[in-house]
């Protein structure tokens, strides 16, 4: 029987890989603010930062009898640079998406999930670490961690998983203001990305939080 998969996006490079891999066994909700170009999945088109439109995502799933058997967390934004270089809307933007938004939208969609829900954050082993010029950003990892951390004990029969990738395999920090080191013991394969939540729904992963 399928699963009923949401999926919050920002980052296409992970979105996409896991689309391509989820769509054949899954019934797939994609919200993002910008529309795609596929046809095979139910889209909501909304800005997450914008809380009052989370009604629309609740009233699909109402009106179309849907429980989800698992929510994946995928969208955030990041600016890496100097703490004091940046205006407040840059802060306000990142903690938004970041950390305010996955709190409410999962309070919202807490009614309309199956006896044992999956809830997936791919998230950043950033949360674990301390790094000059990531300061806000970093916070928002870690924010996000610990809100994870005390969901899952909160939600009885629910799983709750935190991934936390190293530098993903992708062109992510080809636009960052900052030097990074890129070296191949720091990569994460949006394969092993892709392993770990196949494990988790096959019930063979279940620990809270996987680095890679």
């Amino acid at each position: 029987m399928k699963k009923n998969i949401l999926i919050t996006w920002t980052s296409k490079w992970i979105w996409k890989y896991l689309l391509d891999n989820l769509k054949n066994e899954n019934n797939l909700i994609w919200i993002s603010r910008s529309k795609s170009t596929e046809n095979w999945f139910y889209e909501i088109n909304i800005d997450l930062t914008n809380h009052a439109l989370f009604n629309k995502i609740t009233h699909y799933l109402k009106s179309s009898n849907i429980k989800l058997d698992c929510i994946i967390i995928n969208a955030w934004v990041w600016h890496f640079w100097k703490y004091n270089l940046w205006d407040s809307k840059k802060y306000q933007e990142i903690i938004n998406l970041n950390l305010l938004s996955p709190i409410l939208l999962i309070k919202e969609l807490e009614e309309y999930l199956s006896e044992k829900a999956k809830i997936i954050f791919i998230w950043s082993i950033i949360s674990k670490k301390f790094m000059k010029y990531w300061a806000v950003y970093q916070a928002s990892k870690f924010g996000l961690r610990w809100f994870a951390w005390a969901l899952k004990n909160e939600l009885k029969g629910k799983w709750v998983h935190i991934i936390n990738p190293r530098i993903v395999e992708t062109w992510f920090h080809d636009k960052s203001e900052i030097e990074i080191d890129f070296w191949n013991d720091k990569i994460t394969s949006l394969e092993s990305i892709w392993e770990v939540i196949w494990d988790i729904l096959s019930e063979n992963e279940k620990r809270f939080e996987i680095d890679l």
